[in-house]
């Protein structure tokens, strides 16, 4: 190589190898301090782009979660409401079976009436205000306008895809927004005194003890109905939230394979540039003085 003083060509290489040892240095400092692999969108373009789609849909797959949770929950809630009622409706049933026997004066039958009319308060009153946060539940308010193929909607609950009225409660259990996959709309039937067919009934003689007995049981077999649906969709919510779990976990351990820093590796390519830092610095000095060597040359 030449001997020159106005360009020193070995400082420059050594320049340009402190340079890249110094971002390499940068760059290992950074992902060890923060954990992260991907600091800035130069780091990885392209893995920046995957890893924050599958960050934005970790975070509706957990708020899709948390709706599941409140569903169950609401759910829950009904079917709690619909245990009672079904308490009063046993016993409601009893009392006009035994109403029904002729060996009874009608004192007796007076006497029965009573309970058997507070038992009907009750139950409707049940149905009435049972709520969730500020969602009533059983009083008819959720129940299907029409009727459908579908056997359920002629009782007026069911789960669908779209909303038939405005009665239908919106189950948002999905990170999208599909109709059928991401979200779908729920029915709940009326379950008062006047939805379930009881409300004029009475045991005060035994005609109307022996009609009620038939009319109870219409409206036990209704209400088991609808507790059977309700504890069916829980069933079905539990299965999406577990479903939600594995897809979130998943989703999670790609992000972070593509995020997040590797703790080896890295420690291993701080130590690699921290040598070649110390041995350019090393190197520019000695290139920086060849120039005083040259220059003695002529003095």
């Amino acid at each position: 190589m030449s001997t020159r003083i106005n360009h020193n060509l070995l400082s420059l290489g050594a320049q340009r190898s402190v340079w890249t040892a110094q971002n390499d240095l940068d760059q290992a400092v950074q992902r060890l301090s923060s954990g992260l692999r991907i600091n800035y969108a130069w780091d990885d373009p392209t893995g920046l782009g995957i890893s924050e789609r599958l960050r934005s849909s970790i975070v509706g797959m957990v708020e899709a979660e948390k709706n599941a949770s409140y569903n169950v929950n609401m759910l829950q809630t009904a079917e709690g409401a619909l245990a009672v009622i079904d308490e009063k409706l046993v016993r409601m049933r009893a009392i006009a079976v035994q109403a029904a026997n002729g060996v009874l004066t009608t004192l007796d039958r007076q006497v029965a009436n009573v309970e058997f009319q507070q038992l009907k308060s009750e139950a409707d009153r049940i149905a009435k205000t049972a709520n969730y946060n500020g969602f009533y539940l059983l009083d008819g308010s959720h129940a299907a306008s029409s009727a459908s193929t579908d056997t359920t909607q002629a009782l007026g609950y069911n789960a669908v895809n779209t909303a038939a009225d405005g009665n239908a409660i919106k189950f948002h259990i999905g990170e999208a927004n599909e109709t059928g996959k991401d979200f779908y709309y729920l029915n709940l039937g009326g379950m008062t005194a006047s939805d379930l067919g009881i409300d004029g009934l009475n045991v005060a003689d035994t005609a109307s003890a022996q009609s009620a007995i038939d009319t109870l049981i219409a409206a036990i077999n209704s209400k088991d109905t609808e507790r059977t649906f309700i504890g069916s969709m829980v069933e079905r919510l539990q299965n999406t939230i577990m479903n939600l779990k594995i897809s979130r976990e998943n989703a999670t351990a790609s992000e972070s394979q593509i995020r997040d820093a590797d703790f080896a590796e890295e420690m291993s390519n701080f130590t690699r540039a921290q040598i070649l830092m110390q041995t350019g610095v090393s190197m520019l000095s000695t290139a920086n003085s060849i120039p005083n060597i040259v220059a003695q040359l002529v003095g």
